[in-house]
């Protein structure tokens, strides 16, 4: 039977396949992103829940001029860096790597700090800038390579979301094209400290008919929140998003879409209103 997940902001529905058995592959080294690892991110994100994001916010997207010759060296820059604002007062970040199109590594984050620490140092983006510029300063980091903004609420938190969580295998900055030369492995992609606050997904089993009924309902829900962006890339995206050249698999396709609990509660009403069976 399909099984929809209900997130905080997010939802997903797929029909789990009816076996299993397959012999589990041995975990290789990680080599750049996956949809699986790409899937993982989103679901996390998908779950948090903005309101309880104490502390003071920031959105980083933080670069280096010289790419470090292994990606070991690239974690330790990165573990040196959050050793340094957890000195501060970290709260919780979260952060991924991608790609720039001269095949350099560089890392976007969203991390909060204490309001104490915050109090204590009214220029805290210079702080956290010169913090990054000398955790990576054998790569030649600088302060007018990095750009680093305020959160104040939930739709600057958003805004992260929307700019650097919704990419997929198919954007240069995450795709296998662009991993340096001479990475024999990139390791974690992605990552999350500190303290999240989570909202625990609902998960529902339906009907067939209604799996199909609710597929049509998001795309319509999603090409015309598209159309009011006046994106035509998110256009062109949700006329596409049930599509697929294997006719086998396009009809069976899932869906994953960002979108409030309370559109995806609406979509349930109205499906249990046409009569569809709905079980939590």
């Amino acid at each position: 039977m399909p099984v929809l997940t209900e997130y905080r902001h997010g939802m997903t529905m797929g029909i789990p396949p009816r076996r299993n058995d397959h012999e589990r592959a041995k975990r290789q080294a990680v080599e750049g992103w996956t949809d699986s690892s790409t899937r993982r991110n989103t679901r996390f994100l998908y779950a948090v829940d903005e309101r309880k994001l104490t502390g003071r916010g920031l959105a980083l997207s933080l670069t280096i001029r010289d790419c470090p010759p292994t990606a070991d060296d690239w974690a330790s820059i990165r573990r040196a860096f959050f050793k340094r604002i957890e000195r501060i007062g970290l709260v919780r970040a979260h952060w991924l790597t991608e790609w720039q199109r001269r095949g350099v590594p560089h890392m976007h984050a969203a991390l909060w700090i204490t309001p104490e620490a915050v109090a204590a140092d009214p220029f805290i983006v210079a702080t956290v800038t010169r913090h990054w510029c000398e955790a990576a300063a054998a790569y030649g980091a600088s302060p007018r390579g990095q750009h680093v903004t305020a959160i104040d609420d939930a739709i600057g938190w958003f805004q992260y979301l929307s700019k650097h969580a919704v990419r997929g295998l198919s954007h240069y900055q995450r795709s296998p094209d662009g991993i340096p030369t001479g990475w024999q492995k990139t390791g974690r992609m992605w990552g999350h400290l500190g303290d999240w606050p989570i909202v625990e997904p609902t998960r529902y089993v339906v009907e067939n008919s209604a799996f199909f009924a609710m597929r049509r309902m998001v795309q319509r829900w999603r090409l015309a929140d598209a159309r009011a962006s006046g994106d035509s890339r998110r256009i062109r995206s949700a006329r596409r998003m049930l599509q697929s050249n294997d006719r086998s698999a396009g009809s069976v396709r899932g869906v994953a879409e960002w979108i409030t609990t309370g559109q995806t509660q609406m979509f349930l009403r109205h499906l249990a209103a046409m009569g569809y069976r709905i079980e939590c």
